[in-house]
Parts: structure tokens; sequence; C-alpha cells
């Protein structure tokens, strides 16, 4: 569970309240809206200046938090010397696992063929399969992820969010910008300026055939769907 209680961060982020008991939760809004600042905060990354929130019951900078949680920053940078597969090991050690939890991420991402290559020859796409692939290894129960489908091609999309569909217990919290992904999701925040305006499931605040999706556009990003 992952709950947070009028949680602010200077003007990024004004008084957010909810909580989710599980499931896939979708941060919409657009730039500016506060969603990277949430998920930084959540991660441990950043300090509050009000309110608190919990991560299965720890505070985000509890030491007891941070194996419990996954966090994928946007742009998230390697050393580009390295080898993917070297980056990966690394992952593995840091956090423990064996090497079976390696296996797993490679093949669920696809990167097999990209291990023996050094991190700055990789593409924008594979680099963020890369990154993928390490940050979920060994499917801890809390995932925090800022923008997991960008720079990703519609295969990688797609096996990102078959790894999501696989995870049947925890939360998947996630900063998304583009409204069409949010037929995945269980749950929504409409986030902007900082500020919670809405939430709840997609059908009810898009519609079941998506009515108000014009509605949404215009609200949270200022332009017609």
């Amino acid at each position: 569970m992952v709950a947070v209680e009028e949680l602010s961060k200077g003007d990024r982020l004004k008084g957010v309240t909810f909580r989710a008991e599980g499931g896939r939760v979708g941060l919409l809004g657009p730039n500016g809206a506060g969603k990277s600042t949430l998920l930084a905060l959540l991660a441990g990354r950043l300090r509050p200046t009000g309110g608190r929130a919990f991560l299965l019951g720890y505070p985000p900078r509890d030491p007891r938090a941070a194996p419990l949680r996954a966090y994928l920053p946007q742009n998230p940078r390697f050393f580009p010397h390295l080898r993917a597969g070297e980056v990966l090991e690394g992952a593995r050690r840091l956090k423990g696992l064996p090497r079976a939890a390696l296996e797993e991420a490679v093949e669920r991402m696809g990167i097999g063929g990209l291990l023996a290559r050094r991190v700055g020859t990789l593409s924008g796409g594979e680099r963020q399969r890369l990154a993928l692939a390490a940050t979920l290894m060994g499917d801890p129960p809390v995932w925090l992820l800022d923008e997991p489908t960008a720079a990703l091609d519609p295969k990688g999309r797609e096996r990102f969010w078959a790894w999501v569909g696989a995870k049947h217990q925890g939360v998947v919290l996630m900063a998304l910008h583009h409204v069409e992904q949010a037929v995945r999701l269980d749950h929504i925040l409409l986030l902007k300026g900082g500020s919670l305006l809405e939430e709840g499931s997609p059908s009810s605040l898009l519609g079941p055939r998506g009515e108000r999706l014009p509605w949404l556009m215009e609200v949270l990003y200022a332009e017609s769907a």
C-alpha cells in the first residue's frame, strides 16, 4: 500500500492526498503538474515541505523502505563505457538477487542481444529497455516509474505492459503523459499545477466510451481532443 497525506514540496506539489492499495495507478497531467516530484518524494530522493507518506507502512526515507520499491526517474543515466550486461550484474548484486532474477528481467524486456554492447552505443529505446530491466529486476512490491514508456518502440511498450500485467500483487505507480495509455490502468490520478484535480477508474474519468476525453484534454493540456 502507498499512502500519501497532504504531501507537498514547495510550489511543485501542493497538499496531495491519496491511497493506493494495489494495482496499476497512473499519474496523468501536463509538464509541471507535479508527477515527477511526487514520485521522487515517494522514492526518498526529495524531502517534503509538508505532509507525510508511507510505503507499506514505512516513510519513504526510512532505510527499510528502500528494498520494497523500484524507482525509475526520467532519463536514467548509466556510464557509457559499461556493457549492458555489466549494468544488470551490478544491479543484481546491489539488490542481493539470484542470477535467475537477472535472467528473467532480460527475457521480460527482450534485451539478450544487447548484453555485450556498451551503453554508449545503445539507442534511446534500447537504453530505456535496459533501465527497466535493471529497475524492475526482482519484482519489488512497489514500482515508482516516471514516464516508463518514453523512447520505447511499440514492441518495447508491449513488453513493458506485459510485465506490468504479470504483476498481480503490489502497487505500480507511474507518471504518464499520453492519455491513450490510461485504458491500461486500474486507477487514475489527475494532477495539474501541483494539485490533485480528480481521481477514479479509467471508465469513470474518461467515460465508458471515452466521451469525457475532450474535457480531460482541455482541462489537463488546454487542447482539444
